[in-house]
């Protein structure tokens, strides 16, 4: 069997770009707009360019979402990943025009690494000036797919510029439709159960299956206060209920180091196991709280004393 089809569950941002910067080549080297870069990701230590190409499939896909036609340079994305000191990535960034009722907007569009807006730009235009201020486009952050981006419904226009300001929320809208049709999954609907997860081959698959979990949970864990919503939570906690599901499958498993210990082996799956549980049932009735934070950091601490005594290199969640 192989892994994918193992896992149902919705890819996050941070798997995408973890393996995206491991594996992505240059044909050749494009100037980087670092300063409008820095602008919308000040805590990002750098930036990595990624081209992409929209098949057709894709692209009627995505004028269906956005209810109006791609311009010609949006068949052929470049994405910018912003990344951390420590080479981690830290969100991405578009840069994207649309057609205003006074012309060509050029503009900006970024996610964080849960997938939401985190910041909307307006560089040049020939509309009123209010299109491109903070006030007004402060109002596209926190949003994602599931958001409409309509005047009148969730976006509050310019007065007398409701043209020009629907235009404006087609920059986020264009953005979040490119992602999601190129490498993300639409999240669950809220009341969709967790899908039967198929039996792994062996530990290293239930490691793999387990490491797409911890970086869901530690994403919403990472995800400033004020931008957490309903959606967050709830994916967060199917993501913990999977891992408890996940975690039952160590048992089938010898440990492919120090075999000999299974008594210690068992015991630290158990404790595992039940700090699992004991989690989910705080995260669901809490979301991130001082006692759920200081769970979550018991359970990592837990698979680092697991891992040193039982693990070897090609099941090491680290190199994941």
């Amino acid at each position: 069997m192989k892994l994918k089809t193992a896992i149902f569950y919705q890819i996050v941002l941070f798997s995408w770009l973890t393996v995206l910067l491991s594996t992505v080549a240059w044909a050749e080297e494009t100037a980087i707009p670092s300063e409008q870069l820095g602008a919308i990701f000040p805590n990002a230590s750098d930036f990595v360019e990624k081209k992409s190409d929209l098949t057709p499939e894709k692209i009627a896909s995505i004028e269906a979402e956005i209810e109006t036609e791609l311009r010609p340079e949006d068949l052929k994305p470049t994405f910018y990943i912003a990344v951390d000191e420590n080479k981690k990535p830290v969100g991405l960034a578009l840069f994207v025009a649309v057609e205003g009722p006074g012309g060509i907007i050029n503009g900006s569009a970024a996610l964080d690494m849960t997938g939401k807006v985190v910041k909307v730009r307006v560089y040049k235009h020939s509309e009123a000036a209010g299109i491109a201020d903070e006030k007004f486009l402060a109002q596209f952050s926190g949003k994602g797919i599931v958001d409409k981006f309509e005047v009148g419904e969730d976006i509050e226009p310019l007065a007398g510029e409701e043209a020009a300001s629907q235009a404006v929320a087609l920059i986020p809208k264009k953005m979040l439709a490119i992602s999601y049709a190129l490498f993300l999954k639409r999240p669950a609907e809220a009341d969709e159960d967790v899908p039967e997860t198929i039996e792994p081959e062996d530990l290293k698959e239930v490691m793999a299956m387990m490491m797409d979990e911890y970086d869901l949970i530690r994403t919403y864990f990472q995800v400033e206060a004020g931008s957490r919503d309903t959606q967050d939570k709830k994916a967060a906690v199917q993501a913990v209920k999977r891992l408890v599901r996940h975690a039952e499958f160590i048992t089938y498993f010898e440990p492919p180091k120090n075999p000999n210990n299974t008594e210690e082996y068992g015991y630290l799956q158990k404790q595992f196991h039940d700090a699992i549980q004991a989690f989910a049932q705080a995260l669901e009735a809490e979301g991130v709280s001082e006692k759920t934070q200081k769970q979550w950091q018991e359970i990592i601490d837990l698979v680092d004393k697991a891992h040193l005594r039982f693990s070897v290199e090609e099941i090491d969640l680290d190199e994941y």
